[in-house]
């Protein structure tokens, strides 16, 4: 199944096609991305779980605590985290929510992604493990489960609010990035805690070659 690359520029569009320019936002842009919430999303590399009725929560002791207006919060270390957005729709109405009115069609993803991963392995401060799938839209009141203490799944789960993005993701970290439990967790009330605009990391650029043979460009 083909991908899609929405971008503002023709040449942007050039760059990915005849050079392949991979261009990897840490999560923490799009923390900080003010856009009126179409790309930016404060929330971004973050599990919420949000009940309507709040937290229930179990102490050690067998006692049970609602705790109503509260959500649970699992962030990932959104500095050390690169994600490469696409989508899995080819549409107008996505092209004009994003600004963008040029889109690269990758016929063969998995060739792209064996770029990608063939990239990352030569640089030693990355983690050699490259993730590829279609963003996870969940309910907030939908149980974490187990995904809170893995970087990797939660850098692929947002909120079904997000869900007209049709959002395809390739995440690739910093070494240790993807450890069990290498997440912040809190429990918050109300806005939860906003996140400074100050310290974001620099993008990760790769070039991965010439990829016409599986690109076409359209414009929206």
């Amino acid at each position: 199944m083909p991908l899609y690359k929405y971008l503002a520029e023709e040449a942007y569009a050039r760059a990915l096609i005849d050079k392949g320019e991979i261009f990897m936002r840490p999560l923490s842009y799009f923390r900080v991305f003010e856009d009126e919430l179409v790309r930016g999303d404060p929330d971004d590399g973050k599990l919420c779980h949000a009940p309507e009725d709040g937290l229930v929560i179990t102490k050690s002791t067998g006692e049970v605590v609602e705790m109503k207006g509260w959500r649970f919060r699992a962030s990932v270390k959104a500095d050390d985290i690169f994600v490469y957005c696409l989508s899995t729709e080819l549409s107008a109405e996505i092209a004009a929510k994003f600004e963008c009115p040029f889109c690269v069609e990758i016929s063969e993803p998995v060739r792209l992604l064996g770029r990608i991963s063939s990239h990352v392995r030569l640089r030693s401060r990355l983690d050699r493990q490259v993730y590829s799938h279609a963003i996870d839209y969940r309910d907030l009141a939908a149980a974490p489960g187990i995904d809170w203490a893995l970087p990797e799944r939660v850098a692929f789960i947002k909120p079904d609010g997000w869900a007209w993005q049709k959002e395809h993701r390739i995440v690739v970290g910093r070494k240790g990035a993807f450890a069990v439990e290498h997440v912040d967790l809190a429990l918050e009330t109300g806005g939860g805690v906003p996140t400074p605009a100050a310290g974001v990391a620099d993008p990760l650029v790769l070039h991965v070659g010439d990829l016409s043979k599986v690109t076409t460009l359209h414009r929206l």
